[in-house]
């Protein structure tokens, strides 16, 4: 099966990026918000991430879609409770009809935590793996999906490097002319806390690499890739599609909005570089058809080392409107530091004096998260009204409610939660159910006062 998105004349360019792995952002404000920044980046590849019992909006996947980027869907599903292969078709079919072409599932098999304990333990992990692999992966291809092939973890409890190869036999000897030539493979080309040239030019480098070996290089950093192909090619005889994911991330336990090492962000900038420069001393090889970097865009894009060919002033035109997201990290990465120095120096205080140390950080954090509001907008809300993303399930009294909010002044109404994390006052409607839990978490960490305002209340607090 050929995909008009993967012929040579129309194969986009390689940047892509991984989009917010929770649900709470497939919504139209924060699709407002982040589509003209990956435009203005040259993304062609936007990797969204889907849990098990929910689906993306269509219309959000139709943006992407017409926006000119590729949506990778990637479901987070269960290797020991797989879908019932009926209701994983009709998901295929509406992701298909929604404009996506390709899905990832079972991601990281050769982990212990993907199965049940006594599934791990069962003789013939691979051979079972690509059994069920083969199961979904062929609905993909009935209704014209690619599936591409799960995402392995460097180094992980079975030795990737083996898992791949074991895997790559059975395809070769059981679906060679039905699965095997119409999927992609994968890699997770993080930087596993390594340098950027780590394991560069793959096993033909002659770098000695042996499974869970201490040696100076191995397959697990950027350049992982050369290794996965060596072995691809060494069985298919041919050069083979890959799709790179969480490009950049310093290590497993790296967020996209947590702090890196200073060298993590040098690399990443480098690697920006390759990618928007495909003709440089070090492109990216011409199989690897997607490279997604782990974070949004919006702190290398700012960078001074960002540059843009969609948008001819796009470092100057860029970076006012791409600074307010950021305000969630920067605030959330100066609190954390703050509480560092604190939890230091708390031991050497007691009683009261303990207390006013506890009174001045939280104090600290509000002001430099205000100013940075203040500086980032350009005006002064001290206000937010969250919207529910559920706006449909609103009774008219709720609508009401919001509507009076919405002739103030001073409070501003919106769905987006970055915005809200950066006022000190937020709004939310009475009905908490409304609201994920995680964004209640996440206004709590960066120390926004919550107000909620009921219909009894006549929408006043």
């Amino acid at each position: 099966m050929e995909s008009k998105a993967f012929s040579s004349a129309n194969r986009p360019k390689q940047l892509g990026f991984h989009y917010y792995d929770d649900m709470d952002h497939y919504d139209e404000t924060s699709l407002d918000y982040w589509l003209p920044k990956l435009q203005a980046a040259g993304t062609r590849w936007l990797v969204l991430s889907v849990t098990e019992n929910a689906e993306i909006p269509e219309s959000f996947i139709r943006r992407v879609a017409s926006a000119g980027m590729e949506p990778v869907i990637t479901f987070q599903l269960s290797l020991s409770e797989p879908p019932i292969p009926d209701l994983f078709r009709e998901r295929v079919a509406y992701y298909r009809k929604s404009g996506a072409h390709l899905i990832q599932f079972f991601n990281q098999p050769n982990m212990k935590a993907s199965w049940a304990a006594e599934d791990w333990l069962k003789p013939d992990l691979v051979e079972r793996f690509v059994a069920l692999f083969a199961i979904y992966a062929e609905i993909c291809l009935s209704q014209k999906i690619i599936p591409v092939f799960p995402l392995l973890q460097p180094g992980g409890d079975y030795w990737d490097i083996s898992f791949l190869k074991a895997s790559l036999q059975i395809l070769n000897e059981r679906y060679q002319q039905t699965i095997l030539p119409n999927i992609i493979f994968s890699a997770d080309a993080g930087f596993q806390e390594h340098s950027l040239d780590w394991g560069k030019g793959g096993p033909e480098s002659g770098q000695p690499a042996s499974a869970y070996g201490t040696g100076p290089s191995d397959h697990r950093g950027f350049y992982i890739y050369e290794w996965y192909q060596a072995i691809l090619r060494q069985t298919l005889k041919k050069s083979v599609p890959m799709i790179l994911f969480h490009t950049g991330r310093w290590s497993s336990n790296t967020g996209p909005f947590d702090m890196s090492p200073k060298e993590a962000k040098q690399q990443l900038v480098k690697v920006l570089a390759m990618l928007q420069e495909p003709g440089g001393d070090q492109p990216v090889p011409s199989y690897v058809i997607a490279c997604n970097l782990y974070k949004l865009p919006v702190e290398f894009m700012t960078s001074k080392n960002f540059r843009s060919e969609t948008v001819p002033s796009g470092k100057a035109a860029f970076r006012k409107s791409a600074l307010p997201a950021a305000a969630k990290s920067v605030s959330s990465e100066i609190g954390d530091l703050l509480w560092r120095v604190i939890s230091a120096v708390a031991p050497f205080f007691y009683g009261e004096g303990k207390n006013l140390v506890k009174a001045v950080a939280e104090n600290f954090v509000k002001i430099v998260r205000s100013l940075i509001a203040i500086f980032l907008r350009g005006e002064d809300i001290s206000t937010y009204f969250l919207i529910p993303d559920a706006e449909s399930l609103l009774t008219e009294e709720q609508r009401e409610i919001i509507d009076r909010f919405s002739e103030r002044k001073t409070c501003k109404i919106g769905k987006n939660l970055n915005e809200a994390l950066t006022v000190p006052k937020v709004i939310l409607l009475n009905d908490i159910s409304l609201y994920p839990k995680n964004i209640i978490k996440q206004l709590r960490y960066n120390n926004c006062q919550i107000h909620t305002v009921s219909v009894s209340h006549n929408g006043k607090q």
